[in-house]
């Protein structure tokens, strides 16, 4: 078992090598190699990970983060890293979305989570409020609606830690494939302010 074990280990190993690294903040350059690993090299991600809430009276939104190495979406496709999530969000104390119990779940990886993506942005849509100086990383990840397929969204977040106390700036806004409006998420389109917990 431990031969198969390290057998493993070092097939992984030897296809992560004969990947070429890309930046997650150079993507732009990553077509011109039929395989590449796009990773968070300077580890941007870890400022994310943990559990953030927003909270307005008795409305709240909480938001669980993670980073997932080396991730591939398909034995065909190259390697990313990832910023996943989970997210709950109660609207005048009703409880209108909770997938946070999926995070942890071992079957539920990559892009099937209810938060996904990692891609770096520096200036933001004009409808986001924007307090960064464009060289600060933000990340833009896609939010879906835990029943309905069509229903999605964006979450661009932007990390800061005043003295000692870490937050993240977020601008949500519905990004879903149906535009009539029959169909979006359910959190309201915003800025918001999340609190490490």
């Amino acid at each position: 078992m431990k031969n198969i074990l390290c057998l493993i280990t070092c097939i992984i190993g030897l296809t992560s090598c004969s990947a070429q690294i890309i930046p997650l903040d150079n993507v732009e350059h990553f077509e011109n190699s039929p395989t590449y690993y796009l990773k968070d090299v300077d580890n941007e991600f870890d400022n994310f990970e943990g559990t953030w809430q927003h909270q307005s009276g008795n409305t709240s939104i909480v938001l669980k983060l993670k980073k997932e190495i080396h991730y591939q979406l398909n034995s065909g496709s190259n390697y990313e890293d990832l910023l996943v999530g989970e997210y709950q969000y109660v609207e005048n104390g009703v409880e209108k979305v909770n997938t946070l119990i999926d995070l942890d779940d071992l079957g539920i990886s990559g892009y099937t989570h209810k938060i996904s993506g990692g891609i770096y942005v520096h200036q933001l849509p004009n409808y986001c409020l924007d307090n960064s100086d464009p060289s600060e990383v933000k990340i833009e990840l896609i939010i879906h609606h835990p029943t309905d397929e069509y229903a999605q969204g964006r979450l661009i977040l932007r990390y800061l830690n005043n003295n000692g106390v870490e937050k993240l700036e977020a601008c949500i806004y519905d990004y879903s494939i149906l535009g009539d409006g029959s169909v979006r998420l359910d959190i309201p389109d915003g800025n918001y302010v999340f609190i490490k917990l």
